[in-house]
């Protein structure tokens, strides 16, 4: 029953937020259009991104999240991934033919041509859309966490999304509305803004593609992520050493696969809990859903907590071991 009252919560969270996306994507390529502002046609680009990512999330409860099954042994994790890189593409594709319109304008202004400024219907839908779209629901997100006490505090990247897009938001607005300041050099500044824009989708658009291009090709995870797993690994009881450490990105998920070195005077039943203690504790450290494969060998006659069982011969725990 809790898991699907959660499961729920998260169905109306994210229901909500899509919904709010396209919305505000909607507002500001209509507005864009009818006021004549490169700069807010670029913003719905921008904003077009938070409804891909809402539309992942969604995909990833209802089918990357699936167990896995006969023909999916690792699960179906690279769905979201794949729609991660087709998003990602679509972006890419979208801030390039932004940034082309808007370089063109800038071009013409440059050769002395007159340029049609913004109408004033661009900048009070780019004001309207940035109190209801960003500042009301970022108020209203500290206020419900403050009233009820229960709401989750966002994970810092999701905070500096937030105010990421605050500011992007903050900085289109300001630049229509300097179209309107006495003086005809002003027009260009909507034009300049959406440039600025376009080179930000085009970057971010172009680390996702490079992200989940490594994970198609399964690449494994960035070395400081490496670093802790081994960090975890050789700081469990009954380790020695680890080697042979291969990781991939499965989704939201992770796959480790990992050799460590333990006392070679150690029977099967130590080894076994010792490996499941590293398990047990990447799990912890990664989700339940991380996939571990660790694998036990003998090292150097060393100092052990466990204490050494009879039962066993020596030959026989180096053949167990191997």
């Amino acid at each position: 029953m809790k898991a699907d009252k959660n499961l729920n919560e998260t169905l109306n969270i994210s229901y909500k937020a899509l919904f709010f996306s396209f919305a505000s994507t909607f507002l500001k390529l209509t507005a864009g259009l009818s006021g004549n502002s490169t700069a807010l046609i670029a913003d719905s680009v921008r904003s077009s991104s938070g409804l891909i990512n809402e539309l992942r999330k969604l995909l990833e409860v209802f089918i990357a999240s699936k167990p896995e099954d006969w023909s999916h042994n690792y699960g179906h994790g690279k769905i979201a991934t794949l729609f991660m890189g087709a998003g990602a593409f679509i972006l890419l594709f979208a801030g390039a033919q932004s940034i082309s319109i808007s370089l063109e304008e800038l071009i013409t202004f440059i050769q002395g041509k007159e340029i049609e400024a913004p109408e004033i219907f661009a900048l009070y839908s780019a004001a309207l859309i940035l109190v209801s779209g960003e500042i009301i629901p970022l108020l209203g997100r500290k206020t419900g966490r403050y009233m009820n006490g229960i709401s989750p505090e966002p994970d810092i990247n999701t905070r500096k999304s937030q105010v990421r897009s605050l500011l992007l938001s903050c900085f289109v607005t300001l630049g229509i509305g300097c179209t309107f300041l006495p003086g005809e050099n002003w027009v260009i500044i909507d034009s300049f803004i959406a440039i600025l824009i376009s080179l930000y989708l085009l970057g971010t658009s172009g680390k996702l593609l490079y992200g989940t291009t490594n994970e198609l090709i399964e690449a494994s995870l960035d070395e400081k992520e490496n670093r802790k797993i081994r960090e975890i690994i050789n700081k469990t009881e009954g380790v020695t050493g680890s080697s042979e450490l291969k990781t991939r990105k499965i989704g939201n998920g992770i796959a480790i696969n990992a050799c460590i070195t333990v006392n070679d005077s150690l029977n099967i039943q130590e080894v076994t809990e010792i490996t499941d203690r590293v398990e047990k504790r990447l799990k912890t450290a990664y989700g339940q859903e991380a996939y571990t494969l660790i694998k036990a060998q003998p090292g150097p006659e060393k100092k052990c907590s466990y204490r050494k069982r009879e039962g066993i011969s020596e030959e026989g725990r180096k053949k167990i071991m191997v």
